[in-house]
């Protein structure tokens, strides 16, 4: 019988630079780099997303307050008038102080049977952005006692440059603030604004609107 060798089988090396199974670790890190990075982008988006809706809810709840406000005083100052029978001779008037951005009148606020009247003072309060509503009904000019509701939460943007009240009178003319003589105002013009953001976008909203305080018959 002849005698047959056996050849092995070739040993196969890996040539440098051929990939192998499974990740390196660089490969590793790569792909963990790119997980944060889209991680990062979906939340910055998500947070962006949540700013958008809480401002816009925010923006629609500062209209609200403004829009109610605003009824309220034209309201009150349409229905203003004269006591019959003032504390002092100075309050004996419909509109007892006017200036830009605070305005005392005498109305029926809480609309009792009576129809008994209360000192009302509408007033912007510049540090705190918000408008107030005062009222007193014993005829205390300071109201230092009485009740006072905030009507706009913390967005109103009215100021010595854009004031709240204008006041005109007989002729037309627009008189200077505060008001020396109150009876002869006439007219009241109210320009609420309102900014939830000062100085970003969108711009202010402004609400405006002319009352005629129709119990002025007696001047």
């Amino acid at each position: 019988m002849g005698t047959y060798l056996v050849k092995p089988a070739p040993v196969k090396h890996r040539e440098p630079g051929t990939a192998s199974a499974g990740f390196t670790l660089v490969e590793a890190l790569v792909t963990t780099m790119l997980i944060a990075v889209v991680l990062a982008a979906i939340f910055t988006i998500w947070f962006g997303l949540q700013r958008s809706y809480a401002f816009a809810e925010e923006d629609m709840r500062a209209q609200q307050e403004a829009r109610m406000a605003l009824a309220e005083m034209v309201e009150l100052i349409r229905t203003a008038r004269r006591p019959d029978l003032a504390p002092t001779e100075s309050l004996d008037l419909v509109i007892v102080s006017a200036d830009s951005n605070s305005l005392v009148c005498w109305s029926d606020v809480d609309r009792d049977p009576d129809h008994d009247l209360e000192l009302v003072r509408f007033r912007v309060d510049s540090e705190s952005r918000s408008l107030y509503r005062d009222v007193n009904d014993a005829g205390d000019i300071s109201f230092s006692s009485g009740t006072s509701v905030r009507l706009v939460s913390s967005w109103v943007s009215n100021d010595e440059t854009l004031p709240l009240f204008t006041y005109i009178d007989t002729n037309g003319t627009v008189l200077r603030t505060p008001v020396v003589d109150p009876a002869s105002i006439r007219q009241v013009v109210i320009d609420l604004r309102i900014d939830v953001e000062v100085g970003k976008s969108p711009i202010a909203h402004e609400l405006r609107t002319t009352v005629q305080p129709r119990n002025l018959r007696q001047y």
